[in-house]
């Protein structure tokens, strides 16, 4: 099981309490419980296997915006 699985409960609670139309980043998204992700190596991962699960459509109702520049992370939006 990686990461993402691991936290799929939590990722899932996260998106259902966004905004519609709400663009943010995952430390955004999270809150207070980004930290409890893991180390920021393993953050880095769950970022890049968050990424990929949206882009083959795991989580439906979120899509990739673009790379934040100012902090160099990925900007999601919930539909």
């Amino acid at each position: 099981m990686n990461l993402l699985e691991q936290h799929d409960l939590l990722v899932r609670e996260k998106i259902a309490a966004m905004p519609q139309r709400e663009e943010a980043g995952l430390a955004a998204i999270f809150g207070e419980d980004w930290e409890s992700i893991g180390s920021p190596g393993q953050r880095k991962e769950f970022g890049r296997l968050f990424k990929a699960a949206v882009s083959n459509g795991t989580y439906p109702e979120m899509s990739w915006v673009r790379i934040e520049n100012s902090g160099r992370y990925d900007v999601y939006k919930k539909s």
